[in-house]
């Protein structure tokens, strides 16, 4: 899944006529510069937006994502998180009387007949009244969660700060900065 935000109207609008006094490659390493600068800044907010979300450690967020920062050549900024569920064990479950008791999407609950087996850490259910067959029980995955709710909003807000962030950058190339 692709979460694409494209500022190239209010751009031309806004610096058309600067961008043209700059040359080719200036006006490519202006807008590279802007990305870079205004998408760290929006990654650090999807960061924060996926701990509120999900329930997942900032840290562990932090190792799954990754970012392809923009070149003059590429022009795109993006975020690509690994798709992996993960276990309901690691928001704090706890085996109880009735199940495990654990809060995923930040919200603590109880998933009755799911049992954690302590030496694979990872909680299971039964999906039938005998012994056997488990499954394992998951909760949020990043891949999808980075593209709904808070994060993808995060995400969106950077918009208008992207188009001021190129304008600076065009002064700073015709030292009007």
């Amino acid at each position: 899944m692709k979460l694409v935000i494209n500022a190239t109207d209010q751009v031309l609008a806004r610096f058309g006529n600067q961008l043209a006094a700059l040359s080719d490659g200036e006006a490519r390493t202006a807008m590279s510069r802007a990305l870079n600068h205004e998408g760290d800044k929006g990654r650090t907010q999807v960061k924060r937006a996926l701990v509120k979300q999900t329930g997942i450690k900032y840290g562990a967020i932090d190792k799954a994502m990754a970012t392809i920062r923009s070149t003059p050549a590429t022009l795109t900024y993006q975020l690509k998180a690994r798709g992996t569920e993960t276990n309901i064990a690691w928001f704090g479950g706890k085996q109880r009387g009735k199940g495990v008791s654990a809060a995923p999407w930040n919200k603590r609950r109880i998933f009755r007949h799911a049992f954690i087996v302590p030496r694979f850490g990872r909680a299971f259910i039964r999906t039938s009244n005998k012994r056997l067959p488990i499954r394992w029980l998951y909760g949020p995955n990043l891949g999808r969660e980075l593209v709904k709710d808070y994060s993808a909003a995060a995400w969106r807000s950077g918009v208008s700060k992207i188009v001021d962030r190129i304008g600076h950058e065009i002064g700073r190339m015709l030292g009007t900065r």
